[in-house]
């Protein structure tokens, strides 16, 4: 870190610090020099400042604060834009100060820290948290002989990267420390007033949801009413992120109540984030209508934060909580459109080589392309259109590819662009019209032809299709799922939140719910790939684990599926059994499309009826029919499948009922009889 004299500091010159830099002894003059740098640096005038460093530089050759210094200056004279030319620099900086960047572990003089905070910043505006937290870890170790200049910058970016990578837990111990060794609570109200009383008619830099411009790049001093009001926000957001929902409301008043922060968007942000977490989303959307969007491409270029693309996410994603599919997707189409405008106003880099210059450092991670493909995927979904909301989720996936739930609404894409309900299967007024295809012949040499498309099983698949091509197959939900099992801790390890960006961690409670979810996906799929012993397996572990009765019903159906067709017919009986039907009533929730069962007594009769195939098959043709005549009696105040009529008429023929099946015919296939 930069002494006092030569300049330096965390991404500009300013005075603190200590120690020569390997330079040698410090002249008057180059203190002078030094000390109108820095003025000139403050007041934006980095060509003088260049100059004067020039000078430094070829008093003090071997100085790497100078030759930091300037890299920095560099950078801001080129409005943060040159960011390949500035880690050029930096690299050239490492190399004179003979220390390792990517080794965390030759960090061994708190003068060096300044370097490693910089890598972070810029690892961070690449949306790369996890290698900038590494980064900060390691440089708050040295906090404490660390200059204060630099304490508070460390600490505000540690804060980011906390909420960043969805630990707000350590983020409000930070805030603490942050606190009680850098901030006065002494009449700190009176302070805040005062001083939002005395700059009401100053130009306040404008926020918006999200995180501000990076802690490297903003001149932000712990004394002042703007740090205080940043650390109000920073703990109202981890109050958000952990649903402390009265605490979070108290600190928005604090922040709302200050005229320096009440004009900028991130409090309305916030606080209808925390209507929405309450459920009250028309409160919500109250809050968002307030949000100024006139300007947001220039606040866009100025924070990275684009308040249009916030608000139609956020409307969108409300709209989908209030179940209107359609509107979210409009909503989010919206965010897409201006979130590509905002990129787009920034023109490309001339080179290849240099593809993080041409626009300010802090937009160059500013796209939120990811995040509203995954929304506008899931909403899409929502509103039966699966192949579109798998084009939209193949492109999430690319980023947020440990997601073990984006791959289950992959996968779920898949099966419903392959079978989109199963109503039809239900309609017992329409479809028992279609059984008959056609008669031929006449008097005792009449045959009825059944319609073999009513029965068939259109689920299964035989292609031979790759798994690894992304298109909307069971091929590739296979291997959807595959990921998203492998992604889901086993069984009793299920402790801590499970990573689900870019949403919140998926609390541990829920996990055995959405492992069970992938256990069904996985053996519905398997079963339409023909693969009865994989099925079997999974409706086995769904079975075991059964953290709902819908998920022990649907064990218990493809379980029984799976043992017929391996022709293990005792077992499918016992699995089967009507009497093993749970009570759906209050856990069944609305599904995506009409998939039925959607009752207890109507999965009951689903159960009865695969029983009476079992049976059938193993020659059992009195129990199958009896099983029948209890489901055909439940027609009239159940959906019962329309497979239930064929089945009794082949059974009442291998029984040598001719005469039962002809009124079947005549009573339920609507044929005119001579």
């Amino acid at each position: 870190m930069a002494d006092k004299d030569s300049g330096g500091g965390e991404g500009r010159p300013e005075a603190g610090g200590g120690g020569s830099g390997g330079g040698g002894a410090i002249s008057e003059q180059e203190r002078d020099w030094a000390q109108t740098a820095l003025a000139d640096f403050n007041r934006g005038h980095f060509s003088a400042c260049l100059q004067l460093l020039a000078r430094l530089e070829a008093a003090r050759p071997h100085d790497t604060k100078v030759l930091h210094n300037r890299a920095v200056v560099e950078y801001y004279k080129s409005d943060l834009r040159k960011t390949d030319h500035f880690k050029k620099n930096m690299n050239a900086v490492c190399a004179q100060a003979h220390i390792n960047i990517d080794d965390l572990d030759s960090l061994e003089d708190v003068e060096h820290c300044v370097i490693y905070y910089n890598q972070a910043v810029v690892l961070y505006h690449l949306k790369q948290y996890s290698s900038a937290l590494k980064i900060m870890n390691k440089v708050f170790s040295f906090i404490e002989p660390m200059e204060e200049s630099l304490a508070h910058r460390v600490c505000l970016l540690l804060i980011e990267l906390h909420l960043c990578t969805q630990q707000p837990d350590k983020a409000l111990a930070l805030i603490t420390y942050v606190e009680n060794q850098f901030v006065s609570t002494e009449n700190a109200a009176s302070k805040m007033m005062a001083a939002a009383t005395a700059d009401k008619d100053k130009d306040k830099e404008k926020e918006v949801a999200g995180p501000p411009p990076p802690p490297a790049f903003v001149a932000v001093d712990a004394a002042t009413d703007a740090f205080r009001l940043k650390l109000l926000q920073c703990r109202a957001r981890c109050f958000l992120a952990t649903c402390a929902l009265t605490a979070c409301q108290r600190e928005l008043r604090s922040i709302i109540d200050h005229a320096s922060s009440a004009a900028s968007a991130a409090p309305r942000f916030l606080t209808a984030n925390l209507h929405y977490l309450r459920g009250n989303f028309a409160q919500a959307i109250a809050t968002l209508g307030s949000v100024p969007l006139d300007n947001s491409l220039q606040v866009f270029k100025e924070t990275g934060e684009s308040p249009s693309v916030a608000y139609y996410n956020d409307m969108g994603c409300l709209h989908h909580y209030l179940a209107k599919p359609n509107l979210a997707n409009f909503y989010l189409s919206k965010a897409v459109a201006e979130n590509k405008a905002a990129v787009a106003s920034f023109a490309a880099p001339a080179a290849a080589s240099d593809n993080l210059s041409g626009r300010p450092l802090h937009t160059v991670g500013g796209s939120r392309q990811p995040q509203l493909m995954y929304n506008l995927g899931v909403s899409l979904l929502h509103a039966g259109k699966p192949l579109l909301a798998f084009d939209c989720l193949t492109e999430a996936v690319q980023v947020y590819h440990m997601n073990p739930r984006l791959w289950l609404r992959l996968a779920e894409c898949c099966i419903m662009s392959q079978r989109p309900d199963n109503s039809v299967d239900f309609d017992f007024q329409t479809k028992r019209k279609q059984l008959i295809q056609g008669v031929v012949g006449s008097g005792q040499h009449r045959k009825i032809i059944l319609n073999p498309l009513v029965f068939s099983n259109s689920h299964y698949s035989y292609e031979a299709q790759s798994f690894a091509i992304p298109v909307a197959s069971l091929e590739f939900a296979s291997l959807c799922l595959r990921n998203a099992q492998l992604l889901v801790p086993a069984t009793g390890a299920d402790d801590r939140p499970l990573p689900t960006p870019p949403s919140p961690p998926c609390d541990p409670r829920h996990i055995p719910h959405l492992r069970a979810a992938i256990l069904a996906a996985s053996a519905y799929v398997a079963l339409g790939l023909g693969d009865p012993v994989l099925a079997l397996e999974h409706a086995n572990a769904l079975l075991a684990a059964a953290p709902s009765p819908v998920h022990k019903f649907l064990g218990h159906v493809y379980a029984g599926e799976a043992l017929v067709l391996l022709d293990r017919i005792p077992e499918a009986i016992d699995q089967l059994n009507p009497e093993l039907c749970p009570d759906i009533t209050g856990d069944w929730h609305k599904p995506l499309r009409a998939w039925y069962p959607q009752s207890t007594d109507t999965a009951r009769s689903v159960l009865q009826y695969n029983m009476a195939v079992a049976l059938a098959i193993s020659g059992e043709y009195e129990k199958a029919g009896d099983l029948l005549k209890q489901v055909w009696l439940l027609r009239a105040k159940n959906n019962v499948p329309i497979h239930v009529i064929a089945l009794a008429m082949y059974v009442e023929l291998l029984l040598g009922h001719a005469d039962v099946a002809r009124t079947i015919v005549k009573q339920n296939c609507m044929v005119n009889q001579r």
